[in-house]
């Protein structure tokens, strides 16, 4: 059974009541405020703007500085609660100026929560109504530490976030890492690399307005260690010049042209490298650009690839001596020797996730399973399973799975594999199955005989023809840990009725069991 909810703390109650208290403050000015902007719009904006500082400055007065940033998050998930809420109490008959003053006023009130000992905010938390208000002010958060600003306008309006992030950036000493898809461009990276000195992580992914002419601002900020430039306009060589001077740099994201950089690399320079580089993800990689890897990128940890017919045998990896994650995209198991590699990497490997890998029959599991002995996490997406088996699960030397913690299944399987996976993970905490598996109440009564599962917090299977309430409570007997089961709307042998009745039950018995719908697939 499900552990009991437990109540929360003093600190975290404190913080909700200022959030609570935020939402009434902004209610009771409204009215008075909408009178006052009527009959003289000034005096109605300064009074606002004079109302808001008073509130910001009685809130981080009364908050230990440590707080900080969650007191921020609870007033801004606050506010945008009150602006959903202001939202609906528009009627056709009353004039728009008094809707539009309303709204002005509750959006606004996000300046309440900004503060020059912020140290991190994610602007993509928030409503887009409430991330232009955050933008105005950036320029007084100066403490951040974290920074992400999220897609920007999404490369519609670059000019307007451009001068909105030079003016916040440029004073904001302490930064250590920078997220601005889209809208970043060169003049940004300027001022980041002339004030931001210890700026460890940037990522600017699809920002053209980032060209070669940023490579040498780059090149100055000696502490980056992931760099982010996908779909930006960096060229080869730019690229080049970049993993030259940046000597702690260990991830360059998803760069296509990796292999085409150490090319470039090795015909400008005979004797160059080896480069610390730890993550290394393309889609564009020949048999020649791996060997290059290994030979210059010899740490490597991460690898993620698509394999096509320029990549001749995927073995070639085994000679990375740390390669501890995985993720081929677009391959035979077989056919293009994956199992091979397994069977000399696969005891080093800790994550692998396999994407639209045909040939994987419960002989491939199994390979998986011995090669493969110390896997927390394990991904297949859309790929083929094949029913046929020819090996004995009687004779396995090593426990399959025993320190499996997460599993995804997005493909069309066979029962038999699936009822092997789940049946041995003794240690799994999260699972994912996409709406293809097949999977039933009879699979899942065979699973948990053998593995209760005592360790599972997570379970989400996205659709089912065959799952019903059996299932429900078979987990809610075995799975002492299970905190979130989600999707059961999409099991189809769950009725309305029973659903609602599951609800009225979790209430009752205060279990901490979130069975709110989520529909979402993160490849993690």
């Amino acid at each position: 059974m499900p552990k009991k909810k437990q109540p929360l703390s003093m600190e975290s109650l404190a913080l909700q009541a200022v959030g609570q208290f935020v939402t009434a403050v902004g209610r009771n000015m409204i009215n008075p405020l909408v009178d006052i902007a009527r009959q003289d719009s000034l005096r109605g904006m300064a009074l606002l703007q004079s109302s808001l500082d008073r509130l910001n400055e009685l809130l981080y007065a009364s908050v230990p500085w440590y707080l900080y940033d969650q007191m921020a998050t609870q007033v801004l998930t606050a506010i945008a609660a009150l602006i959903q809420e202001t939202k609906q109490t528009y009627v056709n008959f009353e004039p728009m100026t008094i809707f539009i003053n309303q709204m002005n006023i509750v959006v606004n009130l996000t300046e309440v929560a900004i503060h020059p000992h912020l140290r991190h905010i994610d602007f993509s938390l928030w409503p887009k109504i409430m991330r232009h208000v955050l933008y105005k002010n950036l320029y007084r958060m100066t403490g951040l530490e974290r920074l992400n600003l999220g897609s920007g306008s999404g490369g519609w309006k670059t000019s307007d976030i451009e001068k909105l992030t030079v003016c916040g950036v440029s004073s904001m000493r302490n930064l250590t890492s920078l997220c601005l898809c889209f809208d970043c461009t060169d003049h940004i990276l300027s001022v980041v690399g002339q004030n931001c000195s210890k700026l460890q992580c940037l990522d600017v992914t699809a920002s053209r307005s980032v060209t070669d002419r940023s490579v040498s601002i780059l090149v100055n900020c000696v502490e980056l260690r992931e760099l982010h430039l996908y779909r930006t306009s960096v060229t080869v060589e730019g690229y080049a010049v970049l993993l030259k001077g940046l000597p702690r740099l260990e991830d360059l994201g998803r760069c296509d042209e990796f292999g085409f950089i150490l090319e470039h690399l090795r015909s400008t320079e005979s004797h160059i490298g080896p480069f610390g580089l730890k993550i290394f993800q393309s889609r564009d990689v020949t048999t020649y650009h791996l060997n290059l890897l290994i030979e210059m990128c010899p740490r490597v940890t991460h690898v993620s690839i698509y394999h096509d017919e320029r990549i001749s045998d995927l073995t070639v990896l085994s000679a990375l001596d740390d390669l501890c994650e995985l993720k081929l995209l677009s391959c035979d198991f077989f056919t293009d020797r994956v199992k091979q590699l397994l069977e000399v990497k696969g005891y080093n490997l800790t994550w692998l996730h396999l994407e639209h890998v045909e040939e994987i029959d419960l002989n491939a599991l199994i390979y998986i399973s011995q090669y493969c002995p110390n896997l927390k996490k394990l991904t297949f997406y859309n790929c083929e399973f094949l029913e046929h088996t020819s090996l004995s699960l009687k004779m396995l030397s090593v426990q399959p799975f025993r320190y499996l913690e997460r599993v995804m299944c997005v493909a069309e399987c066979a029962l038999l594999h699936l009822e092997f996976l789940l049946s041995n993970c003794f240690n799994i905490r999260f699972i994912q199955l996409g709406s293809s598996t097949g999977i039933g109440d009879v699979t899942m009564a065979k699973v948990l005989s053998k593995n209760p599962m005592k360790h599972l917090e997570e379970l989400k299977i996205l659709y089912s023809d065959n799952l019903s309430m059996q299932t429900v409570h078979l987990l809610m007997t075995h799975c002492d840990n299970l905190r979130v089961l989600s999707e059961l709307e999409s099991w189809q042998g769950i009725t309305e009725e029973e659903l609602t009745e599951f609800r009225k039950e979790l209430k009752q018995n205060n279990l901490d069991l979130d069975i709110r719908p989520t529909l979402s697939y993160t490849s993690s």
